[in-house]
């Protein structure tokens, strides 16, 4: 699946006396950015048009185009707000001393009339390319199909597609848990059993659960991994506490989620729909699997402690090196197969959570510095130092994003903060 930009260079007539001078060779500059663009971005599909006036947008060449970069190299042509004035996300971006009184007017314009726009100005280039892989992300989440397994009421659930598809543009399909099971039922035990000593051999430790049951945990991955494939989906939730205690599934389906979060796919416990429009934000802004946790304060540490059952351990992405962890029980009621994870200490994380209904989107970021060994709560426990004061008088105070968050090994506060404004949400930093 790739995104599709509609790229716009926005230009004027050689001749004017306008920034950045005249007789200005524009070509030439359009032509250098249009490939330094292509080339750190080669997975997004762009749709390009240099434009000296809005008059010469051409609607037929951007039919289905969900998206657009506007970059100006020349100014006052009026293009940018023509963009703009379509009601499709749109990142205006100042090729420095160029476009700069246009960017910054039409900017301010457009935020005021409430249009979903962001912007970025910057002599390094780069920002500029990361601003534009982050419109392509808001992109590819109106493309994402996410299965959502729960025994659910067809009407209520059409209802919750809806709203989704209406706000992000993701798809939604309910699949019932007697469609996961078939398929468990359907997998091979061999090839099950190989994968189960693949991770045990790879643990530290395998503490409480068998190895039949680690290989039922593979079963139940291979199961997840084959209805993915069937539905030709990117991600998929399920209710898993509430199927498992009713006996409706054979096994957690944690030790999966983790190896379809390495392998770059979105695995979302306890079927939260905004937690996993969230991890799949994550995954295309950073290349990097979110972590969806319970989070615990501690004023006395200074820390937060993001606490579940779960968390990938190629915390760089796919092709990253893999960090420890341990195979244990669930946490709550100490059965089945569940993992204890050790994130790097001294590297940044960010943390976001939206919440659809409200349009929303909350965000803070700080710096891991341990990995808890509690048996209370969940297995895996990642310690980031904060402002926890900060954090827990700003927690859902303005809108109630529930007990869930998703974290991110990195610094992406700026790539989140202009997603907020893509996607038009309102930003809420509880760290600030």
């Amino acid at each position: 699946m790739k995104a599709k930009v509609g790229l716009i260079f926005s230009v004027m007539p050689k001749e004017k006396p306008t920034w950045p001078y005249k007789g200005y060779d524009y070509a030439t500059r359009v032509k250098k950015l249009s490939s330094l663009i292509r080339e750190n971005l080669p997975d997004v599909d762009f749709v390009e048009q240099v434009l000296r006036s809005p008059e010469e947008f051409d609607e037929e060449k951007f039919k289905g185009v969900k998206v657009f970069a506007v970059v100006l190299v020349g100014i006052w042509n009026g293009v940018a707000r023509k963009i703009i004035e379509s009601g499709k996300p749109v990142l205006l971006v100042d090729d420095l001393y160029g476009g700069s009184g246009e960017f910054l007017q039409t900017l301010g314009l457009a935020l005021r009339k409430g249009y979903r726009v962001a912007g970025v100005a910057s002599s390094n280039l780069l920002d500029s390319i990361n601003a534009i892989k982050v419109l392509s992300a808001i992109d590819l989440l109106s493309k994402s199909r996410i299965l959502v397994v729960k025994e659910l009421e067809e009407e209520r659930f059409n209802v919750l597609k809806e709203n989704v598809k209406r706000t992000v543009g993701s798809e939604l399909v309910l699949i019932s848990p007697e469609k996961l099971i078939s398929e468990y039922e359907k997998t091979s035990p061999e090839e099950a059993r190989k994968i189960a000593e693949k991770w045990i051999e790879e643990a530290l430790e395998l503490v409480e659960p068998s190895e039949e049951e680690v290989v039922k945990s593979a079963k139940m991955y291979l199961a997840m991994k084959k209805l993915i494939e069937k539905y030709g989906a990117q991600a998929i939730t399920i209710d898993c506490l509430g199927l498992f205690y009713r006996g409706k599934l054979p096994a957690y389906p944690c030790l999966g989620y983790v190896e379809l979060l390495n392998r770059g796919y979105v695995a979302t416990c306890e079927a939260d729909i905004d937690s996993a429009i969230t991890q799949l934000l994550i995954q295309y802004i950073t290349g990097r699997p979110g972590f969806v946790s319970d989070p615990v304060l501690d004023q006395g540490s200074g820390y937060i402690i993001y606490a579940h059952c779960l968390a990938a351990t190629k915390v760089y992405g796919p092709k990253g090196p893999r960090t420890p962890y341990r195979i244990r029980s669930h946490s709550e009621d100490r059965a089945g197969a569940a993992l204890q994870a050790y994130w790097p200490s001294g590297e940044p994380i960010t943390t976001v959570k939206l919440n659809l209904a409200r349009r929303a989107m909350a965000l803070h970021s700080g710096i891991i510095r341990d990995n808890i060994e509690e048996e209370k709560a969940c297995r895996t426990k990642v310690a980031a130092e904060i402002d926890v004061d900060k954090i827990m008088y700003n927690w859902n105070r303005v809108v109630d994003f529930g007990w869930h968050r998703v974290s991110v090994v990195g610094n992406f506060k700026r790539e989140f903060k202009l997603a907020a404004r893509l996607l038009g949400f309102q930003l809420i930093e509880e760290d600030s």
